[in-house]
């Protein structure tokens, strides 16, 4: 990596990457990320607003207080210096933001999520060692962008364990997947596995999303022909990939109005993330909880039908019953009741299949709108595409899954999916907890201390996200330098069945379809944060193609 050749503009060597691509003449090309210098105190304000309206607020109690209550809000002020000094000295020489009274930094992490986050990135990209230090509820935050510390974080094990969202003990409960200790965490994944992962499962997903894909596609575009008006693909592309998910997991036993159920339900139980943690009278925590304990109680009613087709010998036909398969063939090796699989109790696969159905929504969402937007934004690539869709699979591509497993008949088709995993990471971080005291890039980080590495720009560092170049000489085919799906024993199981539906998305539109965007693309850093990450524009006209 070459370094910086102005050093007085305060650049780090980060900000010029390799983004090779190889072409017929073996060129590659260098790109120049946006220059970030390094920010003074007052740069990124938003915490300096936050502190300044808190201190106010906090002073003008203190006046319009009787004489005898001062003495508590001296104690008060007190309390928050000390808080502040032990802020600072936990913060060393890391870059970070100002002091934030405590709860200042959740509050402005909901009411703002996207300049919150993107000031804290800003401060860490532009520091020497990519991190950027803040405080949350009382806790001490390190928001990390440095892609190897990103991966010490992941892979720690030992050091770190998952911190999911505040809100997260109350949605997903206390005995989730996440939550599992490393043994009992490995075995179960090592029951799910097939059900997920085996060629065969991953060829039934594949034809399933070829379907709904097809499907919500062309009735989008009749939509458009038919209105004359574009649509919000973000709001679209959000039923598609329930649709998907739905058919894959659940196939064989979901009706019209447990579809539209289980959507609605997904979406309240997402918005949960964004709201207060305070999950009573009526809030929107509250909802999501109902809404989660909705879905929990649908799938359950599910499971011993779906037990019953497998005892009974019968061909499984969606992930819940292939599952099964798998518990019942770990049951005869413990000799044990199928329902004494740990992990595996009725209540428990409700649970996990609830994780799976909000993943495969949310992130899927977020990666086949993004898909969208990059695919319109490089005519290029999209006319590569079309031509090797066209000449294997012909005119229409019809039964495209047949071929998509296969790398040596579609290898452009299956880069192009792979590679905008690895460009627009759809889930921008995952928080983790400090066990124990350790080192973080030779800062000292104390037991209790909230890490969250940023998958989001730790791939812009590492110059995966800074230009869309499907056959980089870089490529990280399976996501072991860009974490997309993160790493450790946390990584995400669907990372295949991720890679099938956005394959099967790719060749479908290439052989049928072309989006027509609506205004101008949206600058890199204005996105909308939900957790996951979409573009802050998403209006196209779905066009069939000629």
């Amino acid at each position: 990596m070459p370094p910086c050749p102005n050093p007085s503009h305060g650049l780090r060597d980060i900000d010029y990457v390799d983004a090779a691509m190889t072409k017929g003449n073996g060129d590659s090309k260098k790109v120049l990320m946006k220059p970030k210098p390094t920010p003074g105190m007052f740069d990124n304000t938003f915490h300096w607003e936050l502190n300044f309206y808190s201190f106010t607020t906090l002073t003008f109690i203190y006046y319009i207080l009787p004489e005898k209550y001062q003495s508590v809000m001296k104690v008060i002020f007190g309390l928050i210096a000390v808080d502040a000094a032990r802020y600072y000295h936990m913060k060393g020489s890391m870059a970070g933001v100002p002091y934030t009274l405590p709860f200042v930094s959740l509050v402005a992490m909901i009411v703002k999520p996207v300049r919150f986050w993107t000031e804290m990135a800003n401060i860490a990209m532009a520091s020497k060692d990519g991190l950027c230090t803040n405080t949350l509820v009382g806790k001490f935050l390190i928001f990390c962008t440095d892609p190897k510390l990103c991966r010490d974080i992941l892979t720690g094990e030992g050091v770190y364990g998952v911190y999911a969202h505040p809100n997260a003990k109350w949605l997903f409960g206390s005995k989730n997947l996440i939550y599992l200790e490393k043994d009992p965490h490995k075995a179960f994944r090592k029951i799910l596995g097939p059900a997920l992962f085996s060629s065969e499962a991953l060829e039934q997903y594949s034809e399933c999303q070829e379907s709904v894909v097809r499907r919500f596609l062309t009735k989008y575009q009749l939509q458009c022909e038919k209105s004359k008006k574009p649509i919000d693909i973000r709001v679209a592309f959000r039923s598609m990939a329930a649709a998907a998910s739905q058919e894959s997991f659940l196939g064989p036993y979901l009706s019209d109005d447990l579809r539209v159920s289980l959507e609605e339900d997904i979406l309240e139980f997402t918005m949960g993330f964004l709201c207060a943690p305070f999950p009573y009278f009526g809030t929107g925590l509250s909802k999501a909880i109902d809404a989660k304990n909705r879905i929990e109680e649908n799938v359950r009613k599910i499971v011993p039908v779906a037990r019953q087709h497998v005892i009974d010998g019968k061909a499984p036909r969606c992930l819940l019953e292939r599952w099964y398969i798998s518990i019942i063939e770990t049951a005869k090796e413990q000799d044990i009741d199928p329902q004494e699989v740990p992990g595996c109790h009725d209540d428990d696969i409700a649970r996990t299949v609830l994780d799976f159905l909000f993943a495969a929504q949310d992130a899927t969402n977020s990666a086949l709108t993004y898909t969208a937007d990059v695919l319109e934004a490089h005519p290029d690539v999209m006319e590569r595409l079309c031509e090797e869709v066209e000449s294997v699979l012909g005119k229409g591509a019809k039964n495209a899954w047949t071929k998509l497993r296969d790398t040596a008949l579609l290898p452009y088709t299956l880069k192009v999916a792979n590679q905008m995993l690895h460009h627009k990471p759809p889930v921008p971080m995952i928080p983790h907890l400090s066990k124990k005291a350790s080192y973080l890039g030779g800062h000292y980080v104390g037991s209790g201390a909230v890490l969250i590495p940023s998958l989001f720009y730790a791939a812009r560092v590492s110059g995966a996200s800074v230009e869309f170049l499907p056959e980089r000489q870089d490529a990280d085919s399976q996501f072991v330098k860009c974490m997309t799906f993160g790493g450790g024993q946390h990584k995400c199981p669907g990372r295949r069945y991720a890679e099938s539906l956005l394959s099967v998305f790719v060749a479908v539109v290439a052989a049928n379809f072309r989006f027509e965007r609506v205004g101008d693309r949206p600058d890199e850093d204005n996105f909308i944060y939900y957790p996951t990450l979409f573009p802050a524009k998403n209006t196209f006209y779905i066009r069939g193609r000629e």
